[in-house]
């Protein structure tokens, strides 16, 4: 297994072609930002802090597409055929396909914090401390999990690379406005807010947010002399989420990717199986 996931990770980086249409989205989203969105948004610390909270959920989403690609390579040119006909156990091919993709992601959500880390900092800006900083990496495993677990199950419903091509533009196209990125979810009709919040990567997002950006929060309430409101803040800017007077805390967001994850692995893993 491991040769075959050590494969598939070099078929990924040698393409570049595929890393740059996967990290497409994210440059879509700095580019708007840059151009239009970013304009009168408010104090650029929280601006900042909360571009890279929402370009990193998007991010663990988007940018293991390229690796599921060889996937589909590998079942239109019959050489998966050729993988489940060797001794190898068809479980260990699966995971392979499964894992690579994982792996991939991690990679370079892991590159897309530390450069926009580099460029907080080269703002003025801060980061979190040693226990943010522990929390982030923890949070960059789980929402690559969920991620990788929902394309997963996508891609084994599809058997064309065209067709992966196309879906793989919506979802990425998709992803920033339904992580609230373009536009903050506190903006947005509440109908649009629940169907928001039942998408497992807005968890992400919500959660990166919280790590975040609670010291430009902060920064901005004492420059303001106490007169922001943070709590509304954080709501409109989708840092926390609220049913009425029902709050969902970030245990809960964790054990909604928990279970999403597992749900979509297992419905993937049933439906590779077969193919």
């Amino acid at each position: 297994m491991k040769t075959l996931i050590k494969r598939n990770m070099k078929l990924y980086f040698r393409d570049k072609a595929g890393i740059f249409f996967s990290m497409l989205s994210i440059l879509i989203i700095i580019a708007l930002f840059a151009l239009f969105l970013g304009q009168g948004f408010g104090d650029r610390h929280i601006l900042d802090s909360w571009l890279m909270a929402g370009i990193l959920a998007v991010a663990s989403l988007t940018t293991s597409i390229g690796a599921f690609e060889i996937i589909i390579s590998d079942r239109i040119n019959k050489v998966a055929k050729g993988f489940y006909a060797s001794p190898v156990k068809r479980s260990h091919i699966t995971a392979s396909y499964i894992i690579s993709p994982f792996v991939a992601g991690v990679i370079m959500t892991t590159l897309t914090a530390i450069g926009f880390s580099i460029y907080i900092i080269a703002r003025g800006g801060g980061l979190p401390g040693p226990v943010g900083l522990l929390l982030l990496v923890g949070l960059i495993l789980l929402s690559n999990i969920t991620g990788t677990a929902i394309l997963c199950f996508i891609i084994s419903l599809i058997k064309s690379m065209s067709v992966w091509g196309t879906v793989g533009t919506i979802i990425g196209t998709l992803s920033g406005f339904l992580m609230g990125v373009y536009m903050p979810i506190g903006q947005l009709p509440t109908a649009v807010q629940y169907v928001m919040i039942a998408f497992p990567p807005f968890h992400s997002a919500m959660l990166y947010r919280q790590i975040l950006t609670p010291w430009s929060i902060d920064y901005t309430y004492i420059a303001s002399g106490g007169e922001l409101n943070i709590a509304e803040l954080n709501e409109l800017l989708g840092t926390t989420f609220s049913f009425g007077d029902f709050q969902i805390t970030p245990i809960m967001s964790v054990g909604y990717l928990v279970i999403s994850g597992l749900v979509f692995y297992w419905l993937a893993t049933m439906k590779m199986r077969k193919l």
